[in-house]
């Protein structure tokens, strides 16, 4: 059966998220983001390996859940487990973001994702950028004033430093939606 692994990958990650909803008024139940992510990997990336394609389903599994990275290698093998791992944002511990204000705080989020960005393979910046489309798109419904400039600035930092060499067509797709 094509994609089995990619299915397994997607009903591991409805389990895990169930109960969570994305942000904004009347958020969805959270799984229909990484499905998004996917599906836009998929069809407008034109990416039709697996293992990217299960990357993309459970890239935000580390985060958002309590499951262990050691889980995902067992069941989704080592190259699934790697690509996760690399997508999987540092967060800034209390001592690190002591005496910050909200602000602050952010600008230290964001220098660090771009960071992590301008160090991960081709194969997690691709799946990059079908996250951050599917996130401008959702921001530019949910965001507004200032956030939603802030996150459009960030969002051409990352397009500044993901070579679009590495999927143009998704790397297009996310400067379209900021333009």
């Amino acid at each position: 059966m094509p994609y089995s692994l990619l299915s397994k990958a997607i009903q591991f990650a409805a389990e895990k998220h169930d109960g969570q909803f994305r942000d904004g008024d009347f958020g969805l139940p959270y799984i229909t983001h990484p499905v998004e992510v996917t599906t836009l990997l998929r069809y407008t990336g034109g990416i039709s390996d697996e293992e990217m394609l299960c990357a993309a389903a459970l890239h935000d599994i580390l985060e958002e859940t309590s499951v262990e990275p050691s889980v995902l290698k067992d069941l989704f093998g080592q190259r699934t487990h790697d690509l996760v791992v690399e997508l999987t944002r540092y967060e800034p511990n209390e001592d690190e973001t002591k005496g910050m204000t909200k602000d602050e705080i952010w600008q230290l989020r964001a220098n660090l994702l771009v960071d992590e960005i301008a160090k991960m393979s081709s194969d997690a910046q691709t799946v990059k950028l079908s996250d951050r489309l599917a996130n401008v798109r959702e921001a530019k419904l949910t965001k507004n004033g200032e956030k939603l400039k802030r996150y459009v600035r960030q969002t051409k930092r990352i397009l500044e430093i993901v070579p679009k060499t590495v999927n143009p067509a998704l790397w297009k797709a996310v400067a379209a939606e900021i333009a």
